[in-house]
């Protein structure tokens, strides 16, 4: 994704609402062995990479008006207003060739366990996020996750996952993804059917207990 921003000096608060409702977000970029940039990013452009398949992980090649060289960046820290949730302020990082990110990567569960369609199970997920470690052009949109193998009682873990010598997760290995077990409806369900069962055995044993023994 290409964007251009504007160079910009130090902003005074009235300086700052007004860039705001301008449409320009104020912004720097950063990283190793580079100076920080202070920079206007437009609002729209922060959109556009909210609104891409990649979303805070895409690797944006940014210009700065008046300076021909790119940069290639990464969305590292975007401050929104907690009660409009207008962008107020963009942190980009920029990456060097073969420098790894740290990014977090949805999980996304792929299929359904045969017993959670014949038996009422529940499958539940634990982590919708992973911290991955990786090259920003490696970085997967989200991580896919098989669980249509899954048995009750399974727990699917982060070493579980299928291994990738190009991601490196920061997630520890034992942490839980999903778990298949029985919902609180089937328990329940299956409960009042014993009980069920159970009080019209009692009530057969004592109907018997009280009928007249017959004559011989």
């Amino acid at each position: 994704m290409n964007i251009t921003a504007a160079k910009r000096g130090s902003l005074s608060k009235g300086e700052r609402k007004l860039r705001l409702r301008q449409g320009r977000v104020p912004g720097v970029i950063y990283g190793k062995g580079l100076e920080p940039v202070n920079i206007d990013v437009p609002a729209k452009a922060i959109s556009q990479i909210l609104l891409s398949e990649s979303g805070m992980n895409t690797v944006i090649d940014l210009t700065i008006e008046g300076d021909a060289k790119t940069h290639t960046v990464v969305v590292d820290n975007l401050v929104r207003n907690p009660i409009s949730r207008s962008f107020e302020h963009i942190g980009l990082h920029q990456i060097k060739k073969g420098e790894k990110i740290t990014a977090q990567v949805t999980v996304q569960l792929i299929g359904e366990p045969v017993e959670v369609l014949t038996q009422g199970a529940l499958l539940e997920q634990m982590l919708e996020t992973i911290t991955v470690h990786a090259e920003p052009q490696d970085l997967p949109v989200q991580l896919d996750v098989d669980v249509s193998q899954m048995k009750l009682g399974d727990v699917l873990h982060v070493s579980d996952l299928p291994h990738n010598p190009k991601l490196e997760f920061s997630t520890s290995d034992d942490t839980a993804i999903a778990a298949l077990h029985y919902s609180k409806t089937a328990q329940a369900a299956e409960a009042d059917a014993d009980a069920g069962a159970a009080a019209v055995a009692d009530a057969a044993s004592a109907a018997a207990a009280a009928a007249p023994a017959s004559a011989e």
